[in-house]
């Protein structure tokens, strides 16, 4: 009866993506291919880079905003507190970037042209104007990072992230972050015959401090957060199966540690939340999001989720997982004693609010 009158007293949001592009069966949405990020208290961007879809969702007004639909490639989207302001980066037809910014209601304040020449396969990341420093832009480039300010042409600042592991036949660049100069994490993968993993590297590039760490058993995720690089794993036991014995999984039986906080200055790693997941089957495991600094933890057998702040502190623990864990954590507003959760039903995308307990 409790689970009964739990789901009765679900609150369907807004309607999400609703063109024809998330209706066409040949595309199907996918929640993996969403990153999901807060704007303020009742709001949410998401950003399918996939689509190449960016939208602006109010969490409680039952409003959809479409920020971006086109064809053009999204290379970036940064949601600023202070002042508050969507940051738009997308690249041209002429090779360059293309920077729209956005208030949390959607409404467009800006649109200028960035002349930084681009080639295939850059990446790249917008940071905030502080201090007396003005905004930059990270650009990745295989092993190559330089970081650029206005005129745009030089880089002020240049990192060679070559790692060179004998035990491994390739290490490249597989993804990064980059809040703020001097702190710099990246994440490798190292592959081999049969075999690959992941290595993390944060670096200073002021003080040169850089610390590699070689010890997951699994994919994670991570964001920079002032002088700290928070790292959160994610995993599906029978994705791995069957593997070569020498090929190091996580394993039902043991403690997980999913969530870690790496101090680039010391190069030192913390583990702050570990548990065991058990494995029932029907991709058993667990799932991680940080959002608005707060840290989604999902088991995936168990159909449960619990939320804790970026220091650990349990916030909300043990809540039914919607969907059988077929949706994506979207937000959660403790005054309401909300969570939001982003589902897709019959080939559209929708915000669903549901009471916690």
């Amino acid at each position: 009866m409790k689970r009964l009158a739990y789901w009765c007293s679900i609150i369907l949001a807004a309607v999400l993506f609703s063109n024809s592009a998330y209706a066409d069966q040949s595309f199907p949405p996918s929640l993996n291919s969403t990153e999901i990020l807060s704007a303020g208290d009742h709001s949410a961007v998401l950003v399918d880079r996939t689509a190449g879809k960016v939208g602006l969702a109010d969490l409680r007004a039952n409003k959809f905003t479409v920020l971006s639909d086109d064809a053009s490639p999204v290379l970036d989207v940064e949601v600023v507190k202070q002042p508050a302001k969507i940051v738009l980066l997308k690249k041209t037809s002429r090779n360059t970037i293309s920077k729209t910014v956005f208030s949390y209601q959607g409404a467009v304040l800006s649109k200028t042209e960035i002349p930084l020449s681009l080639m295939i396969g850059d990446k790249i990341k917008w940071v905030a104007p502080a201090g007396k420093a003005n905004e930059r832009i990270m650009l990745q480039r295989l092993n190559a990072f330089n970081l650029y300010q206005y005129p745009w042409k030089k880089p002020s600042v240049s990192y060679d992230a070559k790692v060179v592991d004998n035990l491994w036949e390739f290490v490249s660049v597989l993804d990064w972050d980059f809040e703020g100069y001097p702190y710099l994490a990246i994440k490798y993968m190292a592959s081999g015959i049969m075999n690959e993993v992941y290595f993390a590297k944060t670096v200073n590039l002021y003080t040169k401090k850089e610390a590699l760490f070689k010890d997951f058993n699994t994919d994670f995720k991570f964001e920079s957060s002032g002088r700290n690089t928070l790292l959160f794993t994610s995993n599906v036991y029978d994705v791995y199966e069957p593997f070569p014995p020498n090929v190091l999984r996580p394993k039902s039986t043991e403690i997980q540690p999913y969530y870690q906080i790496i101090n680039v200055d010391k190069g030192i790693k913390s583990k702050v939340l570990e548990g065991v997941f058990a494995d029932k089957g029907d991709h058993s495991g667990w799932r991680t999001e940080l959002i608005n600094n707060q840290l989604f933890v999902g088991d995936s057998a168990e159909h449960t989720w619990s939320l804790y702040s970026a220091n650990g502190a349990a916030i909300v623990t043990n809540q039914a997982w919607p969907g059988n864990s077929e949706s994506k954590f979207a937000g959660y507003s403790a005054a309401a004693g909300i969570s939001y959760f982003l589902e897709y039903r019959s080939g559209k995308a929708l915000i669903a609010a549901y009471p916690v307990h």
